[in-house]
């Protein structure tokens, strides 16, 4: 089940990680045994009916510390390259590009 929760409050109640050990979501290092509790957080993460609202919320909220919505920061940092990069190609495209090269 997936769902899009209006308010933090909201989908914050509904998540997984509610009845998790929050260190775990909240690794010490991106190595060695930090690896293994990053894998256990996004287990319980890709089970979450509340995910995408999780990660929209670590999106949005600019660079958070741990796994949220199944990404850890880096993660994160990497999708809005990613998109920043998606949306300035989208900008230069012409308004219409099946005429676009003809003369």
């Amino acid at each position: 089940m997936t769902t899009t929760a209006d308010t933090v409050d909201e989908w914050w109640s509904l998540a997984a990680c509610q009845s998790a050990d929050p260190e775990l979501f909240f690794p010490i290092s991106g190595a060695g045994p930090a690896l293994g509790q990053v894998a256990r957080a996004k287990a319980v993460c890709t089970a979450c009916a509340v995910r995408l609202d999780c990660l929209g919320y670590a999106l949005t909220s600019g660079p958070l510390q741990g796994v949220w919505g199944g990404l850890t920061e880096e993660e994160r940092r990497l999708l809005r390259q990613r998109e920043a990069k998606a949306r300035l190609r989208a900008s230069q495209r012409p308004a219409f590009p099946e005429t676009a090269g003809r003369r």
